[in-house]
This record gives C-alpha cells, sequence and structure tokens, in this order.
C-alpha cells in the first residue's frame, strides 16, 4: 500500500512537470497575440515583460527606455535587411523601418531632452534584442527573408501593445500625444510586417 503511495504521487509530479514543460518551454506562433508571450519567432530567450496589450497601464519610465530599444532594434535589424533580403518588397518594407524608426528614436530623445522625466533613454539594445540580432545574422542566404519578417510581424506585436498603452494610459499627458503619433505609424507597419510574414516567412514555405 506505501509502495502505492508512492507510485502515484510520482506519477502526480511527472505530469505536472510535464505540464510546465509544455507551457513554458514550446510557445507556437498562436501566442504572438499576447504581448507578454510575444518573441521574435526563431528567438529562445527571455520573453517582454508588463505589456500584454494596447491598453496596459505603462510608466513613463518603463516607456522611454522599451521604447529606444525598439527603435534601436528596428534600425540595426532593417540595416542588416537592406544588405541581406532577396525579396525587393523586404528591402522596401526594411528601408522604411529605418527611416521611420530614426525619425521616432530622435523624436523620443527630443522629448526627454526638453522635459523633466528623470530617466534618460539608453544608448544600447538590451540582451534580448541582441539576440535577436544575432539570428539574423546567423540565418542562411536562402532563409534570412523568412527570419526578418518573422522577427518584424512579432516585434512589432510587442511595439503595437508598448505604443498603444502609453498613448491610452501612459502617465505624462505630453508623452501621451508623442505616443499616439508613434502608436499610429508602428500600427501601420504591424499590418505590412504581417502581410509580408505571410507571403516570405517559414509558414508560407510550408504552404
Amino acid at each position: 500500500m506505501i509502495l502505492f503511495r508512492y507510485l502515484l504521487a510520482g506519477g502526480v509530479a511527472m505530469s505536472l512537470l510535464s505540464a510546465c514543460n509544455q507551457t513554458s518551454g514550446g510557445a507556437g506562433e498562436s501566442s504572438l497575440a499576447n504581448g507578454s508571450a510575444t518573441v521574435a519567432k526563431h528567438y529562445e530567450g527571455p520573453k517582454p515583460e508588463g505589456v500584454s496589450s494596447p491598453n496596459d497601464a505603462v510608466t513613463t519610465t518603463f516607456y522611454i527606455p522599451q521604447s529606444a530599444i525598439s527603435d534601436m532594434y528596428e534600425i540595426e535589424a532593417g540595416q542588416l535587411a537592406l544588405i541581406r533580403a532577396k525579396a525587393p518588397e523586404v528591402k522596401a518594407f526594411a528601408r522604411m523601418m529605418i527611416e521611420d524608426h530614426k525619425k521616432s528614436s530622435a523624436a523620443l530623445k527630443q522629448f526627454v531632452a526638453d522635459h523633466p522625466v528623470n530617466i534618460a533613454a539608453p544608448t544600447n539594445m538590451d540582451a534580448r534584442r541582441q539576440a535577436m540580432l544575432s539570428n539574423l545574422k546567423s540565418a542562411s542566404d536562402a532563409g534570412f527573408d523568412a527570419e526578418y519578417v518573422g522577427q518584424q510581424a512579432a516585434a512589432h506585436q510587442e511595439a503595437f501593445n508598448l505604443q498603444g498603452s502609453y498613448a491610452n494610459r501612459g502617465d505624462n499627458p505630453a508623452l501621451k500625444t508623442l505616443a499616439q503619433s508613434t502608436a499610429k505609424i508602428v500600427a501601420r507597419h504591424r499590418e505590412q510586417a504581417a502581410v509580408l510574414d505571410k507571403k516570405f516567412g517559414t509558414g508560407a514555405a510550408k504552404s
């Protein structure tokens, strides 16, 4: 009887461990709809924190560095895509990313310089974005376009949640106005990235 109880307890523990592994390690593409689970395709590592929808409460001290880092990633990823992408549509999208995110980056830096927000815009990307760029750099020539547009579809869902949240519920009225303008641009990027992902992403290659 005692042996049976030990075996039963061990079986329950193994079942729970298996369930945990399924929920934490292998999120599929459907998880990209939720910002808390959004992470660029093919990247394995820490996931975004703090923004799970376009209507979360986001503080200025969270928004400014996250928005700045998002711009830095988009610019550098776009520069890589201009060199390595094969499809003209992907190159055109990358060019737009560089131009638009340079503008939003400059606007954010100017805001920080002109307003007493008590936080500086970061000058370096976080480890997560660096890892995403490493994935891009290590992609094969044949697989680069799919890797880039997959990252862009996921990254712009994350950016859409961040910008929309601050635009709706930010705690600095002047910065909310800037976020509202940026959110409109990011929303357009998100739509275009989704179209490119359907055409050139890994799912398109299988269909």
